[in-house]
């Protein structure tokens, strides 16, 4: 996949649901992207059918390099986000090595029914993160608890405390 220098897979977050379409139009333009989808078969009262369904919601990611990453939502118009990597005391876009990718590609194109994305791994109770969207935009504070509950927790050291519950889309971990 290291196919040309200076290109990278760029993470790139959408609106909830407008991932199939926010990736083809981005195939449309001739850049290219991955976006990671699973066949299921889905159950009804009345009747099963087999769907297509996004194992990363609101997330795929863009091979291209940075001025034409950068060009899909600034100057085509797409409805993207890029996600941030804040390691190394800087906010960067954020990044996913080629062989890491080969190997996830690679791996979403073998699972099969006992796959499934480990989301609880991606946050530990005490991570350091930051709100990326909703009125508490830009706050940042401490993952109290991770599951089906993310509460996320500002506290005022020895004055007070107070959480708030918040869904894993809306946050990002800091990296320090």
């Amino acid at each position: 996949m290291g196919e040309s220098e200076g290109k990278k897979w760029y993470v790139v977050r959408t609106n909830a649901r407008h991932e199939k379409k926010v990736y083809e139009k981005i195939l449309k333009l001739g850049v290219k992207a991955y976006l990671p989808i699973r066949e299921e078969l889905r159950q009804w009262h009345d009747r099963k059918k087999k769907v297509d369904v996004v194992l990363t919601p609101c997330v795929l990611f863009v091979y291209a390099d940075k001025t034409t990453a950068l060009s899909l939502p600034n100057e085509m118009g797409l409805k993207l986000q890029f996600m941030l990597d804040y390691t190394n005391k800087g906010r960067k876009l954020m990044v996913v090595p080629d062989n890491q990718m080969e190997d996830f590609i690679a791996f979403v194109g073998v699972a099969d029914d006992t796959f499934r994305m480990e989301d609880d791994l991606l946050y530990v109770k005490g991570d350091k993160i930051i709100v990326t969207s909703g009125v508490m935009k830009g706050l940042t504070g401490e993952l109290v608890k991770v599951g089906r509950e993310d509460r996320i927790l500002v506290r005022l050291d020895g004055v007070l405390a107070c959480s708030m519950v918040m869904s894993s889309d809306m946050f990002e971990k800091i990296y320090e």
